[in-house]
């Protein structure tokens, strides 16, 4: 398939994305050399950078603090555990620059959340299919988030899922996630157009704009939980991928404890008594 059967913002390696122009698209970059060369001198389509593996360099984030472009960033933690200490060195440079920070749901994620949360970085969880121990760190981090008079930036994805129960139309968590083909479309570093969450190039079959109602589709024809779920529409099959046959038993308590937290608040605001978070 051509890429002009895929109209999404392009999420490509440095390498790929110098070849873009003033289409819309958004640079992986993993090293000092990459992250420096974009802040200097974007090209017009750039949306944001994507910034793996280099929260540790602390030059980097010396040379970012003192760059004059108004380029976003994306800073990613792939091991949360491991790297949170470190979103201290974004100080400097998120006075220059729009940060989100972008944690993979693994052990740690409670402490970079709270780090994130206290220099007032917006986050963004991928949960992925987590296990049970991230689970149960989930719920701590959602406690936090509804709970903490800390907390002023969003976590999504509780954020945008805690408004849809008030009808906003935040997309699924797919879109929330900027996981949704349809619109956030991911390339390999050889060029091959790939699915969320999948390493490998996958032979993409259906179109990106129908990947996610088609998986869900095929769940639902399965007649597995997601057939009768409550969460269905927000969901849409996202804990269900790449593993149709993950439990999301755990998933379903997150979901009950955001609902029973919108109950809360819609409650308070009826009676008038709504308190500070």
């Amino acid at each position: 398939m051509s890429e002009e059967d895929y109209p999404s913002l392009r999420i490509l390696p440095s390498a790929l994305a110098e070849g873009q122009g003033d289409r819309p698209f958004v640079a992986i970059v993993r090293n000092r050399e990459e992250l420096c060369r974009w802040l200097s001198d974007p090209l017009p389509g750039l949306k944001w950078l994507q910034v793996e593996g280099t929260l540790g360099d602390s030059d980097a984030w010396t040379e970012a603090a003192h760059t004059d472009s108004d380029v976003s960033l994306d800073v990613v933690l792939s091991d949360p555990a491991a790297e949170f200490s470190d979103l201290y060195k974004l100080v400097d440079t998120c006075a220059v620059h729009d940060c989100r920070v972008t944690i993979l749901a693994r052990p740690g994620l409670l402490k970079a959340v709270k780090l994130a949360a206290a220099l007032a970085l917006p986050v963004r969880i991928l949960p992925g299919q987590p296990t049970a121990e991230v689970l149960a760190e989930l719920k701590e981090v959602l406690d936090f988030y509804l709970h903490a008079p800390t907390v002023e930036a969003a976590v999504e994805f509780f954020h945008s899922l805690l408004a849809i129960t008030y009808g906003a139309d935040t997309g699924s968590l797919w879109m929330i996630l900027e996981e949704d083909p349809a619109a956030f479309f991911q390339y390999d570093i050889n060029g091959h157009a790939r699915l969320p969450r999948s390493n490998a190039f996958e032979c993409v079959e259906i179109c990106a704009a129908e990947f996610v109602e088609h998986h869900l589709k095929s769940l639902v024809d399965q007649g597995g939980e997601c057939a009768t779920c409550p969460w269905q529409q927000s969901c849409r099959g996202y804990f269900k991928w790449p593993d149709s046959g993950y439990s999301c038993e755990g998933v379903k308590e997150l979901f009950s404890i955001i609902q029973a937290a919108a109950d809360e608040i819609g409650r308070d605001l009826a009676g008038g008594t709504l308190a500070n978070r």
